[in-house]
């Protein structure tokens, strides 16, 4: 055990696929967590850990929940997000509110609470399309926001830097595609992988896209070294520096699946991003992380996830 062992740790959104990944990779490291979770959420992500939890039901959007969550807590990682593209566009307001003010709110407890240190958990998405002369995409590359989601993503980024100004310890990441254990809804890989294991075809959009794939634990485990050893007020990306094609990474998740069914491409969302892969190597030289897991293999642990939760098919 080394820098976690016996700190106290809150983690906003602890019941997502981040979260709950994220509260895993803290126990096992000696950490006490604090879940943060919205009320009604679903547990279903962190049934395995429950026990070791210290739970706490509130809301980002509520002070005195975050308040109460916050006493005695040394660091804060803030995951708590209205991610999914379809659900952020079909919500726009609410979508703002979570993503904007209970960023900033977070942060502001947190500060007044004297918490040491707390990771803003952000994303690639900010950057939009970008030309190829800015590929891979770098932590000083302009954002360009392309749809309600990116936007206030990015807004929260820049409503907690008054906090930061004003001597707050605040990290910042910006991970790009996450993949793996626990990751559900309208996200590209659950989507193919529980239709593939029904046998069912997927029928997806636009197969020429690329995106940067890493397992969601080496992810997690960038998050964590960031707050560990990160510069205050500095941000970095977590990714694996490989372009991939979509179409090529479907045929990956349907191989893994040990299925031969054919996608049926059929559209192109109008917000969609042509090219996207990152540049990591701040965060190599810095903080001496990198990721790991093979596409094989973390596609593998995917897939076998999926399949010890049958259930989940069906919905």
């Amino acid at each position: 055990m080394g820098f976690w062992k016996g700190k106290s740790v809150l983690v906003t959104g602890a019941n997502g696929f981040t979260g709950s990944n994220l509260c895993r990779a803290l126990l096992e490291e000696g950490a006490n967590v604090k879940a943060f979770v919205k009320r009604g959420g679903l547990l279903l992500n962190l049934n395995e850990i429950k026990s070791e939890l210290s739970i706490t039901i509130g809301d980002v959007t509520d002070l005195t929940s975050l308040i109460k969550a916050m006493d005695g807590v040394d660091y804060v990682f803030h995951s708590a997000a209205v991610v999914p593209v379809v659900e952020a566009r079909e919500v726009p307001a609410n979508t703002l509110q979570v993503n904007i003010m209970g960023t900033f709110n977070v942060a502001w407890v947190a500060m007044r609470s004297n918490v040491k240190r707390m990771l803003h958990i952000s994303t690639c998405h900010i950057y939009g399309n970008q030309p190829e002369d800015k590929l891979p995409l770098k932590e000083d590359t302009t954002p360009n926001p392309a749809d309600i989601y990116s936007s206030s993503k990015y807004a929260a980024e820049l409503v907690i830097k008054p906090l930061i100004a004003q001597g707050f310890d605040i990290v910042i990441s910006r991970a790009f595609n996450k993949y793996g254990p626990g990751q559900r809804g309208d996200f590209f890989i659950p989507k193919v992988v529980s239709q593939v294991l029904r046998g069912i075809a997927p029928k997806l959009g636009n197969p020429n896209p690329t995106r940067d794939y890493s397992y969601v634990m080496d992810i997690v485990k960038g998050y964590m070294a960031i707050v560990e050893k990160g510069e205050k007020g500095e941000m970095y990306h977590l990714c694996s520096g490989v372009e991939t094609r979509i179409g090529d990474f479907c045929n990956e998740i349907i191989e893994a699946c040990g299925s031969n069914v054919k996608p049926v491409w059929e559209s192109t969302r109008s917000q969609d991003i042509s090219r996207s892969y990152g540049d990591c190597s701040k965060a190599i030289k810095e903080l001496g992380w990198k990721p790991k897991t093979s596409l094989k293999d973390g596609l593998r642990l995917t897939v076998e996830w999926w399949k010890e939760h049958p259930e989940l098919l069906k919905i």
